[in-house]
C-alpha cells in the first residue's frame, strides 16, 4: 500500500509542477500545513478520497490521473529510485527510512 502512497505523491507532485503551483501554493489552497504537503508528496500518508478528489481538482486533473497514472519523472528528492534494479528492495529502503524518520521525530 505505501507504493501506491508514493506513487500518488510523486504523481501530485508532477501535476503540481505541471499547473505552475509551489508547494507552499499547494498548502495554501488544501489549508494543509507545508509539513503535510511534504509527507503526500514523499508518499508517507493515505490520502482519503474526499482529499484526493479536492487535490485532484486544485491541480486541474482526474482523481483517477493522481492515483493511476505511471509517474513520468520521480520527485526530485526520490531520483535516487532510478538506481535500484529490483523495486521490491527499494520500497523495503524506503519503508525503513520512513520509520526511522517517524521514530526519530517521537523522539
Amino acid at each position: 500500500m505505501a507504493n501506491l502512497y508514493r506513487k500518488i505523491g510523486v504523481n501530485v507532485y508532477t501535476f503540481m509542477q505541471k499547473a505552475d503551483l509551489t508547494p507552499e501554493d499547494l498548502a495554501e489552497q488544501m489549508s494543509y500545513s507545508m509539513k503535510d504537503v511534504w509527507n503526500v508528496i514523499e508518499g508517507k500518508v493515505m490520502i482519503p478520497p474526499v482529499e484526493i478528489k479536492k487535490l485532484a481538482s486544485t491541480l486541474g486533473v482526474s482523481g483517477d490521473d493522481l492515483i493511476n497514472k505511471e509517474p513520468e519523472r520521480l520527485a526530485p528528492n526520490l531520483e535516487f529510485m532510478k538506481e535500484f534494479s529490483n523495486p521490491e528492495s527499494l520500497y523495503k529502503v524506503l519503508d525503513l527510512m520512513d520509520e526511522y524518520v517517524e521514530i526519530r521525530e517521537a523522539i
